[in-house]
């Protein structure tokens, strides 16, 4: 049985960051993922909001900058919205978390891919994994939304999720690359949205929804088809999987384990961005288990149980906006109303918190107006 400080269930944006930091500082790590290689198959879309950018640092081929937001109400017409200084980032997911793959085994951390999880022991000094020979003094799970490391260790899990779906387009014409297109639509996209991004390597086309019903992709592309010319497009790849969409588990405190990303449930409720959160914490989780474990250092635990996003707002917004779902008509008229438009600029603006001065600000302005200034165009 080989011993090792710290293994980690699951190779996505937390487990690998998490790997990389633990074993940066001294940590013996390893991963344990059940694809076949890191990136295989990945379930998300990959937009990073700026917060990420600002924190970690990604090669150029990986990622593509997109300055602003066009929201489209059912019947196509749209606003424009824009936040001087912001961005988000389209990114080649599976490249990007290859490369974080990459920087995790560069810094002594150690990749099994092909190697599902299904069980642990609870030991003295920590944890053993029969199935993969390891006994480890900490435990991290990384493994997703529907995480089998928390229903082995019987704590809350998620129970309620969005289902996404989406597809690659090569070669499709007349979507600006300026923007990131963003579709209300109650009958298409009921809870949720659709989306339409001017990826790294083509467009990404989807839409999720609330409830057990599938999204109707086929459905959503044929309306794109009255904006969008896909005459001479292609569909590359096609992707989907649950997001989880009810807010942060809390569980009480684990002996030598904790759950991060999707299997810990810091997705935002209302925007279903999780990367960031995701990035955020495995790396504070990967540096408290190595202080923890090498230096004597407090329960990680307890670090980053101080840090959880609540949601609390989001929650709130999520449930209202699921419980009176507005219908098409009511949207198409909003969408031309100058305070929802302040709302829609705070939502996509500001993931700080929805409470912030600054998004308060942009909810009354006082002598600004929408758009107060133009972006950099390509």
């Amino acid at each position: 049985m080989r011993e090792v400080d710290l293994a980690i269930i699951g190779g996505g944006f937390a487990g690998l960051v998490c790997a990389q930091a633990a074993a940066v500082r001294g940590a013996r790590t390893v991963v344990f993922e059940r694809k076949p290689f890191i990136g295989a198959r990945p379930h998300t879309t990959g937009i990073l909001v700026k917060e990420v950018a600002d924190r970690f640092d990604f090669p150029e081929k990986f990622i593509r900058k997109i300055h602003r937001v066009r929201l489209y109400s059912p019947d196509l017409r749209h606003i424009d919205l824009y936040s001087p200084g912001y961005y988000f980032l389209a990114t080649d997911t599976a490249g990007l978390l290859g490369w974080l793959a990459a920087r995790a085994a560069d810094s002594g951390a150690e990749l099994r891919c092909g190697a599902p999880f299904t069980r642990c022991e609870k030991t003295a000094a920590g944890w053993r994994l029969p199935d993969f020979t390891v006994s480890a003094r900490y435990l991290v799970g990384a493994d997703g939304a529907r995480s089998r490391l928390a229903s082995v260790l019987r704590v809350p899990a998620n129970r309620k999720f969005l289902i996404g779906v989406e597809q690659e387009w090569r070669g499709l014409r007349k979507l600006d690359p300026d923007f990131l297109h963003v579709f209300l639509d109650s009958e298409l996209a009921r809870g949720y949205i659709g989306w339409a991004v001017p990826g790294v390597h083509g467009a990404q086309i989807g839409l999720a929804t609330a409830g057990r019903r599938a999204p109707r992709l086929g459905a959503f592309t044929a309306r794109l088809r009255k904006i969008f010319d896909f005459s001479a497009a292609t569909c590359v790849e096609r992707r989907g999987g649950l997001i989880p969409a009810g807010g942060t588990l809390h569980h009480p405190p684990l002996a030598a384990a904790l759950l991060l990303g999707d299997a810990a449930g810091t997705v935002s409720p209302l925007t279903a961005g999780g990367i960031h959160p995701a990035m955020e914490l495995g790396r504070l989780a990967g540096v408290s288990v190595a202080n923890h474990l090498l230096d004597g250092g407090p329960d990680p635990w307890r670090v980053i149980r101080r840090r959880l996003p609540s949601y609390a707002v989001k929650n709130l917004l999520r449930r209202a906006f699921e419980t009176c779902t507005p219908p098409n008509a009511l949207l198409d008229f909003a969408l031309a109303n100058p305070l929802f438009q302040r709302l829609a600029q705070t939502v996509f603006f500001h993931h700080r918190g929805l409470l912030t001065m600054a998004a308060w600000r942009d909810l009354f302005p006082l002598e600004r107006s929408l758009n107060n200034a133009e972006p950099p165009r390509r």
